[in-house]
């Protein structure tokens, strides 16, 4: 009913994470047989209604990502995972993916090509919009020079992280939705496990910062700019995300014993320094480890 209702009111799309956090906590709570048999009722119900290019959407986008979600999640409350947010990191990739798979199927399988419809709906758009920019500020010789072709050309170029930041936030929200409705669920065996896994306590894998490093070494004798460029953003995507936690997690922390000069003062610094100091204390969180979090999952 969700997926019928999210379909048929498209103001409604942004539930879709609903769909996808449902199959986390079924693919948690199930084994194989409990999958299969939840995807099979399903598609058999969405055949009846919908096109079979909006199953596969649904199917790729969204219902096989949560799976996966789920089947690590599950991993990860039997402790066969240390890192609580691999859920999180796989289901990007899955989330990737699906998108990817999603496009291929709809160009070879149902002749619709997405990335075409996405550039047509953007040009109609945009030429509207930029020919009220010049008019209004004729003036501006500088403006004369944007067409919707070089726009275009650059969202192009940015689409592997315009990809990797939805999927990111999809997976994120998808997963901590999903652990929402387990701690509500309120099983004893899993209760103590789900506690532990917050926002708050979120930090990337691996070296992070010796990764962007390598990457940023290798600009000048590679001849891939773009690829790299992207690469550097996505990292400073990530770096933003673990700061947004650090930060969350020190002002819990101050407002909950009663430190308002501290959490002041570092509301002032972020709205001083702007959105790039988050990045860069995500950065220095992965180094120093502010939080002793991953002292933590050691234990």
């Amino acid at each position: 009913m969700m997926i019928l209702a999210i379909f048929n009111m498209p103001q409604l799309g942004i539930f879709s994470i609903g769909v996808s956090a449902l199959f986390v906590v079924i693919a948690t709570l199930s084994d194989s047989k409990g999958i299969f048999i939840s995807i099979a009722m399903v598609i058999l119900g969405l055949v009846l209604f919908i096109k079979p290019i909006y199953i596969f959407d649904i199917c790729l986008n969204f219902i096989i990502p949560g799976i996966i979600i789920g089947m690590i999640t599950k991993n990860v409350l039997n402790h066969r995972e240390d890192n609580k947010y691999n859920p999180i990191f796989m289901g990007t990739i899955a989330f990737i993916i699906g998108l990817i798979a999603n496009y291929l199927i709809s160009k070879y399988l149902f002749n619709i090509n997405i990335l075409e419809e996405f550039t047509s709906v953007m040009k109609t758009q945009l030429s509207t919009q930029i020919s009220a920019i010049q008019e209004s500020v004729s003036s501006l010789a500088s403006v004369s020079n944007i067409t919707e072709e070089s726009i275009i050309q650059t969202v192009l170029n940015i689409m592997p992280l315009i990809l990797f930041s939805r999927s990111i936030m999809l997976s994120i929200l998808t997963y901590f939705l999903a652990i929402y409705t387990l701690k509500k669920i309120r099983k004893n065996d899993l209760k103590e496990k789900l506690m532990q896994i917050k926002f708050s306590r979120f930090y990337l894998p691996g070296n992070a910062v010796l990764t962007s490093f390598i990457l940023y070494i290798l600009k000048t004798p590679l001849y891939t700019d773009l690829i790299l460029m992207n690469l550097e953003l996505i990292f400073y995507i990530l770096f933003f995300i673990q700061g947004v936690s650090v930060a969350v997690f020190f002002g819990k922390k101050w407002l909950k014993s009663g430190q308002i000069i501290k959490f002041t003062m570092g509301v002032i610094a972020i709205l001083v320094l702007g959105i790039m100091s988050i990045s860069i204390l995500g950065m220095i969180d992965t180094i120093f480890d502010f939080r002793r979090v991953k002292n933590c999952e050691l234990i």
